[in-house]
């Protein structure tokens, strides 16, 4: 290949990736300034915007912020039960979310992390609570934002509601689409089953992980095909 041909292919990528930090870098600064949902904002402990890689082969959308995690560290899908189990799955199956940022090892299956609702609802008790669709619509902006920034191959929306509103219809019968691929526009959606789901014991643990190493390979396969193409 010319040299000068690679100088500008890589100037080109450079510019790409500055505008997608820059962009994911201001969607960050306002949903930790968001006051949309003013019963949100005066029980959260912190709001939690995306994380993970701009290059993102998979794009992880769950519903909102847990009050033992995420609420907490500020991090989707960490520290609290559904949490932890999701951290497993991931390095169970080869699936990375660190470091928040731009890396070429193609060998490296790489996620980004992000939920419908960026802050933590809470009921009347201070115990989770499923987000109200105002509170879902309010965050719209920022999630769509996320996902016409980062540039991933597949969308994995965890749990019913999440799967719902990427593909914008009622889900029965979840199981039935659960690690199911399913062609989109522009993109390929797998549903699967909330980490919360398996970890109060409804789904097993070992088929959960096993489902997210089936979501691994299917994903290599995946780039493989379309790097030949």
């Amino acid at each position: 290949m010319n040299t000068l041909k690679m100088k500008n292919g890589r100037r080109k990528n450079q510019i790409l990736y500055d505008k997608m930090q820059r962009t994911i870098r201001d969607i960050r600064n306002l949903v930790n300034r968001c006051v949309k949902c003013e019963e949100l904002v005066k029980t959260r402990n912190k709001a939690v915007p995306g994380y993970g890689f701009l290059n993102a082969d998979i794009f992880f959308v769950g519903l909102a912020p847990g009050r033992l995690g995420a609420d907490t560290t500020g991090i989707p899908f960490t520290r609290d039960s559904s949490g932890k189990l999701f951290q497993l799955a991931l390095s169970s199956s080869g699936i990375n979310m660190e470091p928040n940022g731009l890396v070429q090892n193609d060998d490296v299956i790489k996620a980004y992390v992000t939920n419908l609702v960026k802050c933590n609802p809470k009921d009347s008790n201070g115990n989770n609570r499923y987000p109200s669709q105002t509170e879902i619509e309010n965050c719209k902006y920022y999630l769509n934002v996320e996902m016409n920034s980062i540039h991933f191959d597949v969308i994995v929306p965890l749990g019913r509601l999440a799967t719902e509103n990427i593909l914008n219809q009622k889900c029965d019968k979840f199981s039935l689409i659960h690690n199911k691929p399913i062609k989109l526009n522009e993109f390929y959606c797998i549903p699967f089953i909330h980490p919360s789901y398996v970890a109060r014991g409804a789904y097993p643990k070992d088929k959960y992980i096993d489902d997210f190493r089936s979501l691994a390979r299917w994903v290599k396969e995946y780039k493989s095909n379309c790097d030949t193409y």
